[in-house]
C-alpha cells in the first residue's frame, strides 16, 4: 500500500511539475532544425511558422539548417539533443517513414528517439507525363505503358532520386496497375522536369507546386493527383479515385517533433501553438494556399498513428522497389 502511494504521488509530483514547465515554456530561444538548404518549400514554411510563433511566445524562434543524406543529419541532431522542447525537429517522410527502411543503419530511431508533435501540412503529388502522350487519362496511360511493354519498349518514368518520394509512389502505381516502365532516377526534380517537357522520360509524380507553372502553360499533361480532393491550384486535374484507379498516397508531409523525453505538457503546448496559427485565415493564404499545401495540423497522438502507418506503407513500397541504401 505504501508503494502504491508513493507511485502515485510521484506521478501527481511529475503532472505538477509538467503543467509549471509548460505555463512558462518557452523562457528562452526555441531552435527549429530544418533538414535542408535555406530558400526551399520546407525551410521557407517553417521560417514563416517560426516567425508567427515567436510573436505569440514572446522569444526568439531561430530555423537552424542542417542539410544532407535524405535529412539524416539534421534528424540525429535533434534526436541528440536535450529534451526539453529547445530543440525542435522540422522532418517529412524522407526521415521519418522513408529513411528506417531504407538504410541499413541509421544514428537514430524514430520511436525511440522522437516524440511527435504535430503534422503540420501536407502537399498533393501529381502523376503527370509530356504533352504529346497520347494518353489523357490515367487508365489510357496504363492501358499505353502495357502496349509499349509488350512491344519491348517500356515506358520510363523519373523520380528526384531512388527511394524518394518521388519514386516509391511509382513502385505502387506499377504494381497495382499490373504495368512495368522503366525507372529512371535524377538529382533533384530541377533536372527531371525539363526532361520530361522534352519526352525524354515519359512520366513522374511531383508536388503540386513544382508542376504547377508548365501544367497552366500545356508543356506538361496531368493525368491525376493523389489526395482526397482535387487541388485548388489546378482544379481541373480528377484524384485517382475520381479517375477510376486506386489511389497511390503519393503526399509530402511536413511534420514537427521533439526529443524523446520532453514533457507531454510542453509538447501539447506546440502543438496547440502551432494549431492556432496554421489555422488562421491569413497564414493559411500566404504559407499554404500559396504553395498547394494541404492544412493538417493535427494533434500529437493523430501524428503519431499518421507515422505508424505511414511507416508500414513505406516499407511495403522499399520492399517492392528493391533499393537498399549506405
Amino acid at each position: 500500500m505504501q508503494k502504491t502511494k508513493t507511485t502515485l504521488t510521484a506521478l501527481v509530483l511529475g503532472l505538477v511539475a509538467s503543467a509549471a514547465v509548460a505555463q512558462t515554456y518557452p523562457a528562452k530561444p526555441v531552435t527549429i532544425v530544418v533538414p535542408y538548404s535555406a530558400g526551399g518549400p520546407v525551410d521557407n514554411f517553417i521560417r514563416a511558422l517560426g516567425q508567427q510563433l515567436s510573436e505569440s511566445w514572446k522569444q526568439p524562434v531561430v530555423v537552424l539548417n542542417k542539410p544532407g543524406a535524405n535529412e539524416i543529419i539534421g534528424a540525429d541532431h535533434v534526436a541528440k539533443s536535450a529534451p526539453d522542447g529547445y530543440t525542435l525537429f522540422a522532418g517529412t517522410e524522407a526521415s521519418l517513414t522513408m529513411s528506417p527502411h531504407l538504410y541499413k543503419k541509421l544514428p537514430y530511431n524514430v520511436e525511440a528517439d522522437f516524440v511527435p508533435i504535430s503534422q503540420l501540412v501536407s502537399l498533393p503529388l501529381m502523376l503527370f507525363t509530356h504533352k504529346n502522350t497520347p494518353a489523357n487519362t490515367v487508365s489510357e496511360f496504363v492501358e499505353l505503358a502495357r502496349k509499349a511493354k509488350a512491344q519491348g519498349k517500356p515506358l520510363s518514368y523519373g523520380s528526384s532520386g531512388a527511394g524518394g518520394i518521388a519514386h516509391l509512389p511509382m513502385v505502387t502505381f506499377e504494381k497495382q496497375e499490373g504495368i512495368s516502365m522503366t525507372h529512371i532516377p535524377y538529382r533533384g526534380a530541377a533536372n527531371l522536369i525539363p526532361d520530361v517537357i522534352a519526352g525524354q522520360v515519359d512520366a513522374a509524380v511531383l508536388a503540386v507546386s513544382v508542376i504547377e507553372q508548365h501544367v497552366k502553360t500545356g508543356a506538361l499533361k496531368p493525368l491525376a493527383v493523389s489526395s482526397e480532393a482535387r487541388s485548388a491550384a489546378l482544379p481541373q486535374v480528377p484524384t485517382f479515385k475520381e479517375a477510376g484507379v486506386k489511389d497511390i498516397h503519393a503526399i509530402f508531409s511536413i511534420g514537427l517533433l521533439a526529443p524523446k523525453g520532453t514533457p507531454a505538457a510542453v509538447v501539447d503546448k506546440i502543438a496547440s501553438s502551432t494549431r492556432a496559427i496554421i489555422t488562421t485565415p491569413d497564414f493559411r493564404q500566404k504559407n499554404i494556399d500559396a504553395f498547394s499545401y494541404v492544412p493538417v495540423a493535427s494533434s500529437p497522438v493523430e501524428f503519431k498513428a499518421f507515422l505508424s502507418g505511414n511507416s508500414k506503407l513505406q516499407a511495403e513500397r522499399v520492399k517492392a522497389s528493391g533499393v537498399t541504401l549506405d
